[in-house]
């Protein structure tokens, strides 16, 4: 009976001990693809999750049924949403759909219905975590009247978030994959 409890032991340590070691190669896999996305300035961010301040006006659009199907007034489901987020080189191509309250005075018309840039920020601030293997990206935006400060983390396993403030708009948060830069031609709602 000692005997079958110890190659049970014995071969549920071997076990376990193969598939973390099989993790750890594909975790290391991945942590040198993010490395080598990160070195190159090239590659972009399809979020999936968006994660607004939650407020009282967005409790009353989702008390009275606005957010979409799957969703909660903190946590809105972008899966089929135009959204990305690129970095190819200096530049910076994102389109964002925005859930939230507008600060300032100024007008919501058709073509403010999301956070839109394209060009370069006139501040970026790049660190590694060593330990964790995350990179934390820093970007400071002009945008017309708005500014944007956008902070994007990189996990290993390729997933994201990227945090924006604005100085008109109340801050949102999203969640997301990050992979190669693709040449797929992207187009915001206000260019439909």
């Amino acid at each position: 009976m000692n005997i079958k409890i110890l190659f049970l032991l014995l071969g549920g340590g071997l076990w376990i001990g193969c598939s973390s070691s099989q993790n750890t190669s594909t975790s290391t896999t991945k942590s040198k693809l993010l490395d080598d996305l990160v070195a190159q300035k090239s590659f972009q961010i399809e979020s999936d999750q968006a994660n607004p301040l939650v407020s009282g006006s967005l409790n009353t659009i989702a008390n009275s049924g606005l957010i979409p199907p799957g969703s909660t007034v903190g946590t809105i489901n972008l899966i089929g949403n135009p959204n990305y987020f690129k970095v190819k080189g200096d530049s910076i191509t994102m389109y964002l759909p925005y859930y939230g309250e507008q600060q300032m005075a100024g007008a919501y018309n058709n073509r403010d219905v999301g956070i839109e840039f394209n060009g370069v920020p006139y501040r970026v601030e790049i660190t590694k975590n060593e330990r964790r293997n995350t990179y934390k990206l820093n970007y400071h935006i002009r945008n017309n009247t708005e500014v944007y400060k956008v902070f994007v983390t990189l996990f290993p396993n390729l997933t994201s978030t990227i945090r924006i403030n604005s100085n008109q708009r109340t801050p949102i948060g999203y969640k997301g994959r990050v992979s190669k830069l693709s040449e797929k031609k992207y187009t915001s709602i206000t260019n439909q």
